[in-house]
């Protein structure tokens, strides 16, 4: 039966691996046969071929017969061999097996006596350990008695490591531990203190000890070997060894804080350290101050006994009283003590930041120099609280100030008092006036420190100038605005020292000027900086010491300057209020009035226009601004003119007995009070450069420049008025004595002379009273022009027949008058010119007026006419053709008669 024809498999089917090329090529021809035939022929040629290489094989097999005989003996031995290695390796087995068994055994042996001289060993240790922490508390405190806190810290630090690592689990030590932390927060609070001493009392020895040779050597070489910048190499020196080489001699206040920052490093307190310092800073400033003070009580700056005078004498300062000095110094000494420290607490951060960066922790937790300063302020405060008697010390709270020092852990006053006691609601910033001085020993005191002297408000001055240099010290270091300490003392100048000082200043005022002999005593000024020598001859008295308590309080405002300076001149302003207010009283009362009324030159000054008439004519510039050059051309034409006008404003009315002043004594009272207010107007007018200068207030305020222009004035404007009254008196009374009729007398010089007489008596009267009191400028006013006025009341007196005999004799005696005042007779002339013309004839009068002009007015001359009419006896015909030719020569059109 045939079998179906083979088929291609399908492409991609992938063929076995071939075994054998033969087998597989017969096995591929028998497949690929279509027919027996085929197949036939196929069979025949393979066994062809496999006789041929059975043959082959046959062949080969005999050729090689020695070597495989060869090789199967060989592979005989080795297959020996082996068999006797097996059974070799088997005994071997057998052996290692029972070695590993006694070795198993020996291992467990070795490991319990392993484990227990390991038990033995820990136990020794434990011990050792537990003897080192049991004795470290002894090693520390022979340390800490030795002063070698550093070797301290490092035995405690090795205890506490040890208690806390490898004898944690003992229980027994809980309490040794415990004793241990306690030690360590000791010693912390040691090291604290003991930077806190370096800080705040390093070297502050008794004033008898002297420094050793060796010592002032250490501190040479301590301040030249001395670094500015600070880093943590500088610092790794610092060891208990060198702190146990360091001599007593050799301690200087850089070794100490290196040792006592580096004793922190070890305990790892550094951090905790700078809290606790700076919670301290004004604690310790407070034991600064009760330690100064007490210095200045032993040294007896200060008496025992606040009744007691001191024996001693003490230079007297500018605003110190005697009662104020121990308090001036304690504040100089606590100055020059703060800066000290701030200059340690600088070094002292530079070191501490150091020691920060060594143990690689931040500095931000590290006190400034802000917080000292804060502080610092803050404790000075407290001070001028306790000494000023402040009633309350909560200014900041009243007070919107632009204050540039921001530190947000600053302790405010208000929070300090606080804690302390509660703070009690007041009003009132300050207690301007209350009970007597608080005593030492009262038990209302904020603080133990001793008090220098008895609190007063007044020692406010005796503290400034120490206070002005300490603020303009902080100021910069704070931010460069305006500090706290400043801030405050402004707030007590402007609420409380401006309204002392005022009511001090008005209640001295009141006193010298309302005693009964207030305004009769006289005596020279006392010095001012007005450098005139004797300019002010002669003053009220009062008025010098009414002077005297403002600028007292000038001064005060000065000493103040920044510190509220501005605000204390408004005491300065209530002074001269106070002192205008009494002199111009005392200018009413010692304007001279008669028993009719008021005089002829009262109601003269009371004439507006009269006074705008003297005040602008030359003289009157020359008597007020003695700079002023004026002709003597100038000053003559002046004379002539007041002279005329005054003489017009008579009328034809005299002057009576009862319109002038006869008391020289009230003209002489009145010119020591021009004197006076002319005084006391330039002292008022040197206020500014009284308060400026070095150390003066820097720019003074507009109002205040105005206060004292206008207060200057007022004075000015008495002075004037008193000038102006004598300056008329004396014109008025040369009208009234030369207008008055003559009075009988046995000699005829007498009695045609007696007018001028009187007149002269008056007038040398009051040039005796008044030439020792005024200025020479102001008298040469009232003096000056004096003839000019006797020439005009002549001359108005003459302009009748019984007035015009004795002339000669009048004019003899006004010349002599003249001549005993040191005046020019020149001012006559006018009068004497006049009593010619009387002797003249109508024709020559007439000719001379044609030829050289008219010397006088009209009314003059028709007065002169009428003379000449009656002593001639010209007819009145003569007369009225006379008049018509004088008035042509005049120029005018005719004359009335």
């Amino acid at each position: 039966m045939s079998s179906p024809p083979p088929t291609k498999p399908p492409r991609g089917v992938k063929q076995g691996k071939e075994t054998s090329g033969l087998l597989m090529s017969v096995i591929r021809t028998l497949s690929a046969s279509e027919t027996n035939e085929q197949r036939e022929k196929e069979r025949a040629k393979l066994e062809k071929e496999y006789k041929k290489s059975d043959a082959r094989l046959d062949e080969l097999v005999e050729q090689h017969a020695q070597e495989i005989m060869e090789v199967m003996q060989k592979f005989g031995s080795v297959t020996s061999a082996l068999s006797v290695w097996g059974q070799h390796c088997d005994a071997v087995v057998a052996r290692l097996g029972a070695c590993r068994g006694l070795l198993r055994l020996r291992r467990d042996d070795l490991r319990r006596l392993w484990a227990d001289a390991r038990t033995h060993h820990y136990a020794l240790q434990m011990l050792t350990d537990i003897e080192r922490v049991v004795v470290s508390e002894r090693e520390t405190r022979e340390s800490l008695s030795a002063g070698r806190v550093l070797a301290a810290a490092h035995t405690l630090k090795a205890a506490l490591d040890t208690a806390d690592t490898t004898l944690s689990h003992v229980d027994a030590l809980n309490g040794t531990r415990q004793h241990l932390q306690q030690k360590k927060r000791e010693l912390v609070e040691v090291i604290v203190r003991r930077l806190s001493e370096a800080v705040y009392r390093d070297e502050r020895a008794p004033l008898t000890r002297r420094v050793s040779a060796r010592r002032r050597t250490a501190l040479l070489l301590a301040e030249l070997t001395k670094s500015e910048e600070v880093t943590d190499a500088y610092l790794q020196e610092v060891t208990p060894e060198f702190e146990a080489s360091l001599s007593e001699e050799d301690k200087t206040f850089e070794t100490t804080v290196m040792i006592s920052l580096e004793a922190l490093g070890v305990l790892e307190q550094l951090k905790e350290a700078t809290e606790k310092f700076r919670v301290q800073i004004q604690h310790e400033l407070l034991e600064v101050i009760d330690s100064v003070s007490r210095r200045i009580i032993e040294e007896g700056e200060v008496e025992a006994d606040a009744d007691v005078d001191e024996d001693g004498e003490i230079p007297d300062s500018d605003g110190v009283s005697e009662t104020g000095r121990p308090l001036a110094r304690l504040v100089t000494s606590l100055g020059e003590e703060f800066r000290a420290c701030a200059t340690r607490n600088k070094r002292l951060l530079q070191l501490w930041r150091a020691s920060l960066q060594k143990y690689r922790l931040p500095d931000s937790c590290l006190h400034t120099e802000q917080h000292y300063w804060s502080a610092v302020q803050q404790v000075l405060q407290l001070l001028l609280t306790e000494y000023l008697e402040i009633e309350s010390v909560n200014l900041a709270a009243q007070r919107s100030v632009s204050s540039t020092v921001t530190d947000t852990t600053e302790l405010r006053l208000a929070d300090y008092f606080a804690k302390k006691r509660p703070q009690r609601r007041r009003s009132k910033l300050f207690k301007l006036s209350g009970p007597p001085a608080v005593s030492p020993s009262l038990s209302g005191r904020r603080h133990n420190y001793p008090l220098v002297c008895r609190p007063d408000p007044a020692h406010l001055h005796a503290v400034l100038p120490a206070l002005h240099p300490l603020c303009a010290h902080i100021e910069p270091v704070t931010g460069g605005g305006e500090c706290s300490l400043r801030a405050f003392i402004t707030d007590y100048v402007r609420c409380g020292e401006s309204e002392r000082l005022a009511a001090h200043a008005r209640a001295s005022i009141d006193e010298v000027m309302r005693a009964p002999s207030a305004w009769r005593e006289r005596g020279p000024p006392p010095p001012t900086l007005i450098k005139s020598g004797n300019r002010h001859r002669t003053i009220f008295t009062c008025c010098g010491s009414g002077w005297r308590a403002v600028c007292d309080t000038a001064r005060a405002a000065r000493r103040c300057g920044a510190c509220g300076g501005a605000e204390a001149l408004r005491a300065t302003t209530a002074a001269l209020a106070a002192a205008a207010t009494h002199c111009r009283a005392a200018h009413a009362r010692h304007t001279p009035t008669t028993a009719q009324g008021p005089a002829r030159a009262q109601r003269w000054l009371a004439d507006d226009d009269i006074v705008r008439f003297l005040q602008s004519l030359p003289n009157w510039t020359a008597a007020i601004h003695q700079d002023a050059k004026l002709s003597a051309e100038d000053l003559k034409q002046a004379y002539e003119r007041e002279a005329e006008i005054l003489g017009s404003s008579l009328g034809d009315g005299a002057v009576t007995r009862k319109e002038i002043i006869s008391d020289i004594n009230a003209l002489a009272d009145l010119a020591v009070l021009c004197e006076t207010m002319d005084w006391m107007s330039a002292n008022i007018r040197s206020l500014p450069s009284l308060l400026g200068g070095p150390g003066g207030l820097t720019k003074l305020p507009d109002k205040f420049l105005n206060d004292i222009s206008s207060a200057a004035m007022i004075f000015d404007e008495i002075s004037h008025k008193c000038l102006l009254f004598l300056h008329l008196e004396m014109r008025i009374e040369c009208f009234h004595y030369l207008g008055q009729e003559e009075r009988g007398g046995s000699a005829e010089g007498d009695e045609q002379a007696g007018g001028a007489a009187l007149l002269a008596h008056a007038l040398l009267a009051f040039h005796e009273q008044a030439a020792n009191v005024l200025a020479p400028h102001r008298l040469a006013y009232i003096m000056s022009g004096v003839g000019e006025m006797m020439s005009a009341g002549v001359v108005w007196r003459w302009q009748g027949e019984a007035g015009a005999r004795g002339g000669d004799a009048r004019l003899a005696t006004l010349r002599h008058c003249l001549a005993a005042l040191s005046l020019p007779h020149r001012g006559l002339h006018r009068a004497h010119t006049y009593l010619h013309l009387l002797t003249c004839t109508p024709e020559e009068i007439i000719t001379s007026v044609r030829e050289k002009g008219a010397q006088f007015t009209e009314l003059e001359y028709l007065n002169a006419f009428k003379v000449i009419e009656t002593r001639r006896g010209i007819s009145p015909a003569d007369m009225k053709m006379h008049l018509k030719q004088l008035s042509a020569a005049l120029g005018h059109v005719g004359v009335t008669v």
